[in-house]
């Protein structure tokens, strides 16, 4: 059996611009890695506030729904009974959201990150 080694210079210079375009690539992609990471953190904070947006468009849309019901003498309705329903309407309003229940959240995100 005969092996041929075929080193000639060509094939060495060859091999040697590839290792500098796999080291530029490399380079590369380790700057948008650093840069990703910022940005994600602006993305992460963006994404946050997107989602308390909609949970505040949630709680107003549920304190005006509660407007829209008939009052009835059955139960209290005393300032105590406001305060709970407050709250109560808060706390659905920020699981929903957090949940992406509604989906608002998600299309402002996409939106004022510009990623269609």
């Amino acid at each position: 059996m005969k092996i041929n080694f075929d080193l000639s210079l060509n094939k060495l210079a060859t091999s040697q611009s590839d290792l500098k375009k796999s080291e530029q690539k490399f380079k590369d992609y380790l700057s948008k890695q650093v840069n990703n990471k910022d940005n994600s953190a602006e993305d992460q904070e963006l994404k946050a506030v997107s989602k308390q947006l909609e949970s505040v468009f949630l709680n107003m849309m549920f304190k005006q729904m509660r407007k829209s019901v008939v009052k009835s003498d059955l139960l209290d309705s005393g300032l105590s009974r406001e305060i709970f329903e407050d709250m109560y309407y808060n706390k659905v309003a920020e699981s929903a959201s957090k949940r992406n229940e509604l989906g608002l959240a998600k299309l402002v995100y996409q939106q004022l990150s510009n990623k269609l």
